[in-house]
């Protein structure tokens, strides 16, 4: 590499419905002309189709690749790949790599009962409290120990064939290295559910629990420590990366707050996609113990010495898009500037917004959406500015929860799609939370981030500056107070619909 030239990163970020690649600056910034995106879905039953999720991001790579042949080899060479990946994601292979399983994730569909069941056996012995400081994680369908108890139960003839449990991102690197198996980041560990977080290794007072042996789950390092290198087919395909480093993946939502500059816990980072989180990063001195878990929040590593604590929800995005597509409105962005010009909280709704069960913070599997005080008077702007308000009451209660572990001035940095052409969501979850909400210049700020924690891995870079800030909501006084009154009434909906389960 001469002196004019600078290393640069290839940044992969598998989502829940693209795949997306793009070479980023060691500052942190997308070289134009090199972003390439390949749609993905889930199924229905919540999990992925891992053949359909490696072609796609293989041809992203392809096509990121060739915009670099064309406009940015001159600038340096691809010294890094960075990549992040929905989290979580568990698949079962075979002796040789083969994949045995799809691709179970967050979105589960299926093993609830499980759920229920573990939960409440490790209620009644007095160690569900203290499993979810263990592993950071409450016992719920979006992790892995409840869809291995279904999967020994209703398909053992496959739990059978499965030699190593990885990671999607693990299987692709496998795949590409020629391996049959990888290791996993300490960051995708801690979203299975499966991670003893005073040792970073594996959890075995959770594995004598559930259908499976130690030797079957895949070694645990530092996202840094990868040192798989492409096998030779894929060197042919992707020469430029044939000496870059590859790190782990990490979790989405652990590079979506580094990306969005909520690096430490000065800063909340508030992310709305097709599914939401509020959280913050707290380092870890050498010689102090894991941060406490709040109750109903989760915690898991961004690596060695950083946790990522808070709480999500199902559905953020894909709500406000339901709705969008069954009130059949003909012009949306009327619908939401007549839902902004109503007050905060006077349309008499109280929803509990439950599209695909809930998570932060009382994990009810089976939650569904409840709409109470609908009259002959309510128009489609009430309901979507009452759904609206409705998700911003679920992020104040991770807000409470949070809040013991912050600075009372934290703002809040915001991003995600969900959030980016709506200043009324914005305001509405400032006047909820009671902080200022900050929109950030960074579009894409979780592959931001996965840039972000590849160049530290290098010898040299650049000093990466925080995004700038584009626009603030502050909070109001008269609709916090509005929502103060609506946050009991869901807390009363919620009690009555789900507090017997």
């Amino acid at each position: 590499m001469s002196h004019t030239q600078q290393p640069l990163a290839l940044v992969l970020d598998i989502g829940t419905s693209s795949v997306r690649c793009a070479v980023y600056r060691s500052n942190a910034v997308v070289l134009p002309g090199t972003a390439a995106r390949r749609p993905v879905a889930f199924e229905e039953d919540g999990t992925a189709n891992i053949e359909l999720l490696a072609d796609r991001t293989e041809e992203a790579i392809d096509e990121c690749l060739t915009y670099y042949r064309e406009t940015a080899a001159g600038i340096g060479p691809l010294a890094v790949v960075g990549w992040t990946a929905f989290a979580m994601s568990w698949l079962g292979v075979n002796g040789a790599g083969a994949p045995v399983t799809p691709v179970y994730t967050y979105a589960d569909a299926t093993s609830g009962p499980y759920a229920d069941q573990l939960r409440a056996d490790l209620a009644e012995a007095g160690r569900l409290a203290e499993l979810h400081q263990q592993t950071g994680t409450p016992i719920h369908v979006a992790y892995a120990p409840a869809q291995l108890l279904r999967l020994a139960a209703e398909e053992p003839e496959r739990l059978a064939k499965v030699a190593r449990f990885q990671t999607a991102s693990a299987h692709l690197l496998a795949r590409w290295s020629g391996q049959p198996f990888a290791p996993v980041s300490t960051s995708e560990a801690g979203w299975t559910g499966l991670l003893d977080r005073s040792h970073l290794d594996w959890n075995d007072d959770l594995l004598a629990l559930l259908p499976i042996e130690r030797g079957q789950l895949p070694p645990i390092l530092d996202y840094t420590n990868s040192s798989i290198g492409l096998s030779s087919a894929y060197r042919r395909r992707w020469p430029e990366l044939s000496d870059a480093r590859f790190c782990l993946a990490v979790g989405d939502g652990a590079a979506a707050n580094i990306g969005s500059g909520g690096v430490d816990a000065s800063r909340l980072a508030l992310t709305i996609g097709t599914s939401g989180a509020l959280r913050v990063v707290l380092p870890q001195a050498p010689d102090e113990a894991v941060p406490i878990v709040p109750d109903g929040l989760w915690c898991y590593p961004v690596d060695n010495r950083r946790w990522l604590v808070g709480g999500a929800l199902t559905d953020g995005g894909s709500l406000f898009n339901w709705l969008l597509e069954t009130l059949r409105y003909a012009n949306p962005t009327t619908l939401l500037a007549d839902a902004a010009s109503l007050e905060a909280d006077s349309h008499g709704l109280t929803i509990l917004p439950f599209l695909r069960s809930e998570r932060s913070p009382g994990w009810a599997n089976d939650a569904k959406m409840t709409i109470s005080g609908i009259t002959a008077n309510t128009t489609p702007a009430h309901i979507l500015r009452a759904v609206l308000e409705a998700v911003a009451l679920r992020f104040r209660l991770i807000n409470e929860r949070l809040a013991p572990h912050l600075p009372a001035d934290s703002p809040i940095l915001a991003g995600g799609g969900g959030l980016q052409e709506n200043p009324l969501w914005r305001q509405i979850l400032a006047d909820a939370l009671g902080r200022p909400v900050h929109l950030t210049n960074t579009d894409e700020v979780t592959s931001r981030g996965a840039a972000i924690l590849a160049f530290k891995t290098l010898a040299q870079v650049d000093p990466i500056p925080l995004p700038d800030v584009v626009e603030t909501a502050t909070p109001q006084t008269e609709a916090r107070e509005a929502y103060a009154q609506a946050a009991a009434r869901q807390a009363w909906l919620y009690e009555l619909i789900l507090g017997d389960r």
